[in-house]
């Protein structure tokens, strides 16, 4: 394979904005450009344009049920592209007018960002214990350490926000799914 027929992207992907982010993907496979591997620099290779449908799903799963998991997708119809973290990256063709869903209620669609939620505040918790520890154990005036406090103070205000913006965001499929007349929680 020739190095004309790769492009590497680099992007960061907001968990809030998973849509956006297949939307972006979905774009690319119509320009013929097909995901080979996402992570930071998402990695495409060059290949027939084409209506691709991409989803992706955030899971923790033990190595012991990936390969049940990707089973379960793989006979719906779904291909697996690749897994950046714990979010796992799947598409299929688009066919019969109708685009297809990984994620067919709301309450899946919300236990999703339930999960990636969870795992922030956890991630928030640690920051902030490493906060408190370094404002504890080093009282030293060194630029060093007020640049590390700084540091962990921006990563905790980030934590804040993007729990903040999942909040937001189960909140906005709620109301979505009960203006649809359907039962919400």
């Amino acid at each position: 394979m020739n190095e004309k027929s790769i492009k590497k992207i680099f992007k960061i992907h907001w968990a809030w904005n998973d849509d956006k982010e297949e939307r972006w993907l979905e774009k690319m496979s119509q320009e013929g450009w097909h995901l080979t591997s996402p992570s930071f620099v998402y990695r495409f290779e060059k290949g027939d344009p084409a209506d691709m449908v991409y989803r992706m799903d955030f899971q923790s799963l033990r190595k012991t049920d990936i390969k049940e998991y990707l089973g379960l997708f793989k006979d719906a119809g779904w291909e697996h592209v690749g897994r950046f973290g714990a979010w796992y990256y799947f598409r299929t063709k688009t066919g019969g007018g109708q685009v297809p869903e990984i994620h067919t209620d709301y309450e899946s669609r919300i236990a999703k960002y339930q999960r990636v939620m969870y795992l922030l505040v956890i991630f928030f918790a640690v920051i902030w214990s490493q906060v408190l520890t370094t404002l504890n154990q080093h009282r030293d005036p060194h630029a060093f350490w007020y640049a590390v406090k700084a540091v962990q103070i921006i990563i905790s205000i980030l934590m804040g926000y993007a729990v903040a913006r999942l909040f937001l965001k189960i909140n906005k499929i709620k109301k979505e799914f009960k203006s649809k007349g359907r039962k919400g929680s």
